[in-house]
């Protein structure tokens, strides 16, 4: 009895593990995680087992320990993955870092370390910013703003924001840059990160830079410098400082500080500084033949940064074959193994479908044949009954006309209806619309048996039958002959379709007794 739920609890995780691999949430490197998917759902099935036990407590308690221990082991390998993805930026391969990163996410799906997912969120988001990648860049620091906010050190919360505002800083949206560059500073105190102090004074100088208020920038510069240990960016911000001097005009402040930051290791840096340098105006003591020397060598150091990013082209579609192998491999591994746990049921479930499909097809095709065969036959017989109904509908109404026109009533009705009274009296009406209903009665019997019609319907069915016009039966009914029209409407959409359709308008209508006298 054991076994079905446990079979079910494991293919439903399966096919939630398959479903994340497609959707490039989660996908094992190797074949671990696939054979962690089936010792995770027999561990839990052996929890609930254990637990229900007579000695149930002591187990659960050391199955907690295992399977603790096992996020734990998924925790470091997302640490180490982490750590790869940083050594391959270092080495300039964005794209493997990128790819590292996504796996150290993975990895920490399911696992409550926030701390280590905002900080993985946060390099990302560094990275994709800086190769103009800006959305993807911008979804990225959201996540690590979502995870971060309930942790005690704000570090990475503060880098979140930082990385929000820098992305509107590159859309030139000063007034979005400001407000994120400024959050941090309403948590200040909780920042445990003494370089993540720095960072948010160095935004907050380009910020203020930005908005031409040099004094602030010159005094958030200030304290990023007195919280800073690393070389690279005390160099960095040297040169923001020699620029922020240079606008000020305080040119030997400048070009005490643009010297500095142009003896820093890294290349965009010192690049940088040569160029500030090359600004400076000739009172700062900088001659034609130094500027020259200064964008000799910034131009220098920009084509070799140019350069490094040519190999990383390269780097990067090596990459993408590997990495795209990889998926393949490991997308057929796990099909694979999927199908072999359930190709028998699926076999038996074919086999018992077919043969039924082909049973009720069968069945069907016989019920639908005979059902067709009758319904032709019924459709004819009552197309023939129609036709034979209208013809002796249209013979009742011929023989009727023809033995009225032959009367001397007739003769004085069209006479007077074509004089120049423009209609008949109301008592010539009537005694017309008796007589002439009267004559027509065996015709429209046979009509009103199809159609019903009022009294008057009646007369104008009967006027028309003797091939009167519209204008001679508004004359005849002393009415308009828009409303002979309406009326003539309001009778065809009594009329049955299919009776409609065999041509039953045509004949009650008038439409061959037009010509007729």
């Amino acid at each position: 009895m054991k076994l079905p739920f446990v079979s079910t609890l494991t293919f439903r995780y399966l096919c939630h593990y398959e479903d994340k691999m497609l959707f490039g949430v989660a996908k094992p490197e190797t074949g671990f995680p696939f054979v962690s998917a089936f010792t995770f759902s027999y561990l839990w099935e052996l929890f609930y087992f254990l637990s229900v036990m007579k000695r149930g407590f002591i187990y659960t308690i050391l199955l907690s320990i295992l399977l603790g221990s096992c996020n734990h082991h998924d925790n470091e390998k997302a640490e180490i993955l982490y750590q790869n993805g940083v050594e391959m930026e270092k080495r300039y391969m964005p794209d493997s870092a990128v790819i590292f990163y996504h796996k150290a996410l993975k990895r920490l799906d399911e696992s409550n370390d926030n701390e280590l997912k905002s900080k993985i969120y946060n390099q990302l988001g560094d990275l994709l910013l800086e190769h103009n990648i800006y959305e993807t860049a911008r979804s990225a620091y959201q996540q690590a703003l979502y995870v971060s906010k309930e942790l005690a050190d704000k570090s990475n919360l503060s880098h979140a924001y930082r990385g929000i505002g820098k992305y509107h800083f590159l859309y030139k949206d000063r007034d979005s840059a400001f407000y994120y560059f400024e959050k941090p500073i309403g948590f200040f105190p909780e920042i445990k990160n003494r370089e993540e102090r720095s960072s948010v004074y160095n935004n907050l100088t380009s910020a203020y830079k930005l908005k031409n208020d040099i004094k602030s920038a010159l005094e958030c510069n200030a304290k990023a410098l007195s919280l800073t240990n690393d070389e690279v960016k005390r160099l960095r911000n040297y040169a923001v400082r020699g620029q922020l001097f240079a606008m000020q005009m305080q040119y030997d402040s400048a070009l005490f500080y643009l010297e500095q930051a142009s003896h820093s290791e890294e290349k965009s840096v010192k690049a940088s500084a040569y160029f500030k340098l090359a600004d400076l105006p000739e009172k700062s003591g900088i001659t034609d033949s130094m500027k020259y020397r200064y964008l000799q060598e910034a131009y220098r150091l920009s084509d070799s940064i140019e350069n490094m990013a040519v190999s990383h082209q390269i780097d990067r579609q090596e990459q993408i074959r590997i990495t795209s192998d990889l998926k393949e491999q490991n997308h057929i591994r796990l099909i694979v193994s999927i199908t072999v746990s359930i190709i028998v049921v699926l076999l038996l479930s074919i086999v018992v479908f077919f043969i039924y499909r082909k049973h009720l097809k069968r069945r069907n095709e016989r019920i639908f044949a005979h059902k067709w065969e009758r319904q032709e036959a019924r459709a004819q017989e009552n197309e023939n009954r129609e036709l034979q109904i209208i013809d002796i509908i249209r013979k009742a109404g011929e023989t009727c006309s023809k033995h009225f026109k032959e009367s001397n009533i007739y003769t004085d009705l069209y006479k007077k209806i074509n004089s120049d009274k423009e209609s008949l009296s109301y008592n010539e009406q009537k005694s017309f619309q008796t007589t002439i209903l009267k004559e027509f009665d065996t015709y429209l019997q046979q009509v009103s048996s199809i159609v019903p019609l009022t009294d008057n319907d009646a007369f104008l069915c009967a006027l028309l039958q003797l091939g009167f016009s519209t204008k001679e039966c508004a004359a005849c009914r002393g009415i308009s002959s828009e409303t002979i029209r309406s009326q003539r409407t309001r009778i065809r959409k009594k009329i049955p379709q299919n009776f409609l359709s065999q041509g039953l308008g045509i004949v009650i209508l008038g439409e061959e007794n037009l010509s007729k006298r």
